[in-house]
């Protein structure tokens, strides 16, 4: 693979700009949370959660399009089947507008009626009436905006896409600075944020006509095309139900059946930080792979095929490993550094948390392939019996674990879901050597553990004198360096990532 610097390359331009998107949008939360508190008050800020909350869920509506027609749009525009994606993309255009109607009927009745739901007083119903009706006035542009980003997606411009998303951060950053300058209202402020948020949809747009991605910007309707990309997003749906059951259960169970309940979900909200981070980063492996596995399948291209997938789980097992390693290694640390040293005992659970999150991201390009093949029939059988599985073995153990219950019953619903993996799609559906997917995985996480054995045996200064939540800050910044300079150095002279440059021009190469 040859690439003349980052902004040329696909998978790492794409990883590179969504990464960065990611942590603007975390480095804006934890700027801007504070600060709308102080200024807006606790009460009043709880109505612009309640808003996006309802507008949220509404999302639930989209049925799993938006996998289905990345996958059939890739898959189409490798063919050279332009004309089928032109009506498609007005077919999927009547199709966000009918849902947009849908979400602007639920926005506008919750704003009618539905004082009696929230706990809110009179006067703080009515500013969140006032924020429902803004977020029902640009439900058409939020949705369409969907359309052309499936299509950027699908054309591999998923850079693009993040570089729009990262100037609208920064613009919502210089908004929060607006709102002491002018002094906005509650309703200014959520007006002009949703507009931001909605302005994605000029520079979408513009690129995907620019492109010639959409012949034009009318809804239109062409059923037998429209077809197949629908029943294959129920599929999706389903399959995504099922996910979202086995991960949001998890509290509400505890909630239930441990002996303390509210303690019991305090704790895990507590150490599901570190893992969320973790699969928000590694995820947007999920979105940069599925267009290029769709080509693939489309081509009948099987040996690129089977090489992405060796070289593309060795890769990600990589990543990934830089993601989970240094806080196996500073679990403690981390939880101290973040709630206090009280919570330090929570670290082993943190640490099987966070492999549990290595096992499953691995499978990550693996699981790509399965998309763009459309065999997701045995996926969602099986995620359904393991999301069953993992909720009874949650409640049977949460008197006596806690809320180790939930992390051992997500433990044991990734192992089920990966055994499917590689005891039938890996050999069956994909044709390709379980033990080489195997060796894919284990090589790097062998070096990540090896690095992590030198990293314990180097001493660290005491920092007891000073402050337990700044020591423990910087002992885990220490770790962290400690063990990703033996990873690295590991991983290159094994020939897991060989970098070469030629003579001529710099040019960079990666094997």
């Amino acid at each position: 693979m040859r690439v003349t610097g980052l902004k040329n390359n696909y998978y790492f331009s794409s990883f590179f700009w969504s990464t960065l998107q990611k942590v603007l949008i975390a480095v804006l939360g934890f700027i801007s949370v504070p600060l709308l508190l102080g200024y807006y008050g606790k009460a009043d800020y709880g109505l612009l959660s309640i808003a996006t909350a309802c507008n949220g869920y509404m999302h639930l509506l989209d049925l799993g399009m938006n996998t289905g027609a990345v996958r059939f749009y890739s898959q189409w525009l490798a063919a050279g089947d332009i004309a089928r994606v032109h009506r498609v993309a007005r077919s999927n255009i009547t199709f966000y507008l009918s849902i947009a109607t849908i979400n602007i009927i639920l926005l506008v009745a919750l704003a009618v009626c539905g004082e009696r739901l929230f706990s809110v007083t009179h006067e703080q119903f009515i500013q969140l009436r006032m924020c429902l009706i803004v977020l029902a006035l640009f439900s058409v542009f939020s949705w369409v905006t969907t359309v052309f980003n499936q299509l950027l997606i699908s054309d591999k411009q998923m850079p693009f896409t993040m570089k729009v998303q990262c100037v609208i951060t920064v613009l919502k950053a210089a908004l929060i600075a607006v709102i002491f300058v002018a002094d906005l209202t509650l309703t200014s402020y959520f007006f002009l944020l949703t507009l931001l948020i909605s302005a994605a949809y000029i520079p979408y747009a513009w690129r995907c006509k620019r492109c010639g991605l959409i012949d034009s910007f009318l809804p239109a309707w062409s059923w037998q095309d429209f077809k197949p990309v629908m029943i294959f997003s129920l599929s999706i749906f389903a399959l995504g139900v099922f996910q979202t059951t086995a991960t949001q259960s998890r509290p509400i169970l505890l909630s239930m059946f441990a002996a303390d309940g509210a303690g019991a979900v305090a704790e895990f909200r507590i150490i599901e930080v570190v893992p969320q981070l973790i699969i928000m980063i590694g995820g947007t492996f999920s979105g940069i792979f599925l267009p290029k596995t769709s080509e693939m399948v489309a081509c009948h291209q099987e040996q690129k095929m089977k090489a992405f997938a060796y070289k593309w789980t060795r890769y990600t097992t990589i990543v990934i490993c830089c993601l989970c390693f240094p806080f196996v290694l500073s679990a403690k640390e981390a939880l101290t550094a973040y709630v206090g040293i009280e919570y330090a005992a929570l670290s082993p659970w943190l640490i099987v948390w966070i492999v549990t999150v290595l096992i499953q991201m691995h499978t990550t390009p693996a699981n790509a392939l399965v998309l763009a093949h459309g065999k997701t029939k045995m996926l969602v059988r099986m995620t359904a019996v393991s999301c069953l599985f993992s909720m009874a073995l949650n409640v049977a153990l949460s008197k006596y674990f806690g809320v180790g219950s939930a992390v051992v019953g997500y433990f044991v619903y990734v192992i089920i879901i990966m055994g499917l993996y590689y005891f039938y799609f890996y050999r069956r559906l994909l044709g390709l050597s379980r033990r080489r997917m195997l060796k894919s995985f284990m090589g790097p996480v062998v070096v990540a553990v090896v690095a992590l054995f030198f990293a314990k045996l180097i001493p660290l200064p005491s920092l007891c004198v000073m402050n337990t939540r700044v020591s423990s800050v910087i002992i885990c910044l220490m770790n962290t360096i400690v063990w990703l300079i033996p990873f690295a150095a590991i991983t290159y002279f094994c020939g897991l990532v060989e970098i070469k440059r030629t003579k001529a021009n710099g040019d960079m190469r990666i094997r």
